[in-house]
């Protein structure tokens, strides 16, 4: 019994002491940059290391917040990118609240996976992915012009004339695959600002992005075979 309790006694002081770091590392935060708004202060992997969640990003620091880690956390023996994952965690959203209507539908077989993508069409990262996606069968994409016009000035025109086209979903893989301009048709109403609005709403800064059916978010290019892994994973 005394040795139980002794166990126990270490546990919670265990407990209180990192509970008492975590407060620590979140008033040196606000001390030493009170300008950016921190979301979260959690005891990473690594002992005396915390993950800070903060302007959208994770990065890493110790008790005293004045110097950061930024890069990614790896458990080399069991494959696993940590950062990644917790990012997953940290910029989940409810798929159920996305427009749909804002959205062009394109249904690959029978359709059962869902991706809700945001891309921009002069995207050299979204135009690597759309090869990448022909070899992704039975998914539900939902696409959502996001035209970056700082970056890429014509995007916006682009997504205009897509978003009119008779057939949409042929028209934005002819242009991303091929390079073919869509027809000019006559104009239409498009969804195009909201999907701005709506993209700064969800923290989406940069194309491709993409959500899974869990809300899980993925950024950047990813190769076919890793989608199927990430698509697997959620079923």
């Amino acid at each position: 019994m005394k040795t139980y309790f002794t166990a126990l006694c270490l546990s919670l002081l265990a407990f209180t002491t990192a509970h008492a770091d975590i407060k620590t590392v979140e008033q040196n935060l606000k001390n030493n940059f009170p300008e950016i708004p921190v979301k979260s202060v959690t005891q990473s992997p690594v002992k005396d290391i915390y993950e800070v969640y903060m302007g959208g990003r994770i990065v890493y620091t110790n008790d005293d917040a004045k110097y950061f880690f930024v890069g990614n956390l790896i458990d080399l023996k069991a494959q696993k990118n940590i950062t990644e994952e917790r990012e997953q965690v940290l910029t989940r959203i409810d798929v159920k609240k996305l427009p749909l209507n804002q959205a062009i539908k394109q249904v690959k077989g029978n359709g059962k996976r869902t991706i809700y993508l945001f891309s921009d069409p002069d995207c050299p990262y979204c135009q690597k992915l759309e090869h990448e996606l022909l070899k992704v069968e039975n998914v539900t994409i939902y696409l959502f012009l996001y035209p970056i016009s700082s970056l890429h000035p014509n995007a916006g025109q682009i997504a205009e004339q897509i978003w009119c086209s008779k057939d949409q979903y042929q028209a934005w893989q002819d242009y991303l695959l091929n390079k073919k301009l869509p027809q000019k048709t006559a104009t239409c109403t498009t969804p195009i600002d909201k999907n701005i609005q709506l993209a700064k709403t969800l923290g989406v800064d940069g194309t491709p992005t993409f959500f899974l059916k869990d809300g899980s978010r993925i950024s950047g290019a990813r190769p076919s075979n890793e989608i199927e892994l990430l698509l697997k994973a959620i079923q």
